[in-house]
C-alpha cells in the first residue's frame, strides 16, 4: 500500500487506508514523516516510491499516485478539484488535475466511494464503467446508539442542559458551508442550541474564507475523539451536514449510525449516502436550511426512531468493503 496517507492527518481518505490495511494485513511503503505532504511528498511518491516496489502490485488509496507505474489499483475518492474547484486552494487542484490525468488511463483499475464519483469520473476522463468499482466505506466501531447516561453526563459537560440541539461539523474548509449554517441559525432565533465541532482544515488545500462571529446559543467543541461524538449524535435532533460538494460524505452514516436525524444536501453523493428520513436542502439556499434546522429542533426523536435510523446504516461495513477490496485485487493482479 502506498502508505503517505497515514502520516496526515486523521481525515476520511486515511480512514478508509487504515481500515482496509488492517484487515486485508497491507504491507505499506511509506516516506519519512517529513517527506508526507505537499512537494516533497509528492517527490517521493513519483521517484522514489517506484523504485522501491520493483513491479509488486500496489494499492495508492489516497487519490494520488506515482504517474508511471502501471501495476496498482488507485483509489479516486472524488474529483472535487476539477468540479468545485472554487474551493481549493489553485497549487493544489492545479497538482492533482495533473496527476489524476497521468496516471487514470494507465493503472490497472480505479475504485472509488460513491456511484456519484464513478460517474463523475466517467463523465470527465472517458474510463468505462467497467474500469471504476465504487466501494462504500464502513462505519468505525465507536459510532453507535449511546445510553441516556453518556448523553446526560456529555450534555452537562458541554453545558447542554435539557435544551434540543443540533450537531455541525466546522472547518475553514468552505466545501463544508459552516458560514451557510451559522446564518441559516441567526436567523432562527431559536431556544436550543448549535454543537460545532471540527478541527481547522488545511489552508494549503482548501481556499480560505472569512466567517461572521458565532451568533447565540453556538457551542464550539473543537477536535473531539470518536466517542464523544457519537455520544453527542445520540442526544441530538438532527447532524446537520449541507455540505456543497461530497466523494460520499462519511459524518452523515457516522451520525445516522449514532441515532441522529440527518440533514443534508440534496446533491451528488450526499443523497446517495442519505438516510431515507434526511432532510435534503439546497445547500445555496439558507432559507431552506435554517427550515429544516428548525422543524428538525422541534421534533423528539423517540428511541425507536433512533434505533431504526442506526439499523439502516448497516450496508456501511469495513469488513464488507475489505471483502470487496479483497475480491478486487485478487481478480486485478492475478
Amino acid at each position: 500500500m502506498n502508505g503517505r496517507v497515514l502520516l496526515v492527518p486523521s481525515n476520511g481518505q486515511k480512514r478508509v487506508a487504515e481500515e482496509i490495511a488492517a484487515r486485508l494485513s497491507l504491507a505499506d511503503a511509506a516516506p519519512p514523516a517529513r517527506f508526507a505532504s505537499g512537494a516533497k511528498g509528492h517527490m517521493w511518491e513519483q521517484a522514489v516510491l517506484p523504485l522501491r516496489l520493483r513491479g509488486r502490485p500496489l494499492w495508492s488509496p489516497s487519490t494520488s499516485a506515482p504517474v508511471l507505474y502501471r501495476n496498482q489499483v488507485v483509489t479516486v475518492h472524488d474529483i472535487g478539484f476539477v468540479d468545485v474547484p472554487q474551493f481549493y486552494a489553485p497549487r493544489f487542484a492545479s497538482t492533482y488535475r495533473r496527476i489524476v490525468s497521468g496516471f487514470i488511463g494507465r493503472v490497472r483499475h480505479i475504485v472509488t466511494v460513491s456511484h456519484f464519483s464513478a460517474q463523475r469520473i466517467t463523465e470527465h476522463y472517458g474510463i468505462p464503467a467497467a474500469g471504476i468499482t465504487p466501494i462504500y466505506p464502513g462505519i468505525a466501531a465507536g459510532f453507535r446508539l449511546r445510553s441516556d447516561a453518556d448523553v446526560a453526563a456529555m450534555r452537562k459537560r458541554f453545558g447542554l442542559e435539557d435544551r434540543p440541539y443540533l450537531v455541525a461539523f466546522s472547518g475553514a474548509d468552505p466545501r463544508k458551508n459552516t458560514a451557510g449554517i451559522l446564518r441559516a441559525w441567526a436567523g432562527l432565533g431559536a431556544s436550543g442550541k448549535l454543537v460545532l465541532y471540527g478541527r481547522h482544515s488545511n489552508a494549503a488545500v482548501f481556499r480560505g474564507g472569512t466567517v461572521a462571529p458565532d451568533p447565540d446559543g453556538v457551542v464550539r467543541v473543537g477536535g473531539i475523539d470518536d466517542d464523544d461524538l457519537a455520544t453527542l449524535y445520540s442526544g441530538a435532533s438532527a447532524m446537520v451536514f449541507p455540505s456543497f460538494y461530497e466523494g460520499f460524505g462519511l459524518p452523515i452514516v457516522e451520525a445516522a449510525a449514532s441515532g441522529a436525524p440527518v440533514i443534508t444536501s440534496d446533491r451528488g453523493a450526499m443523497r446517495e449516502v442519505a438516510p431515507a428520513s434526511a432532510r435534503l436542502v439546497d445547500p445555496d439556499d439558507v432559507e431552506a436550511l435554517g427550515t429544516a434546522m428548525a422543524a428538525s429542533l422541534a421534533e423528539h426523536p423517540a428511541a425507536a426512531d433512533r434505533r431504526a435510523l442506526a439499523a439502516e446504516t448497516s450496508r456501511y461495513s469495513w469488513d464488507t468493503a475489505a471483502d470487496d477490496y479483497r475480491r478486487l485485487f485478487d481478480h486485478v493482479f492475478t
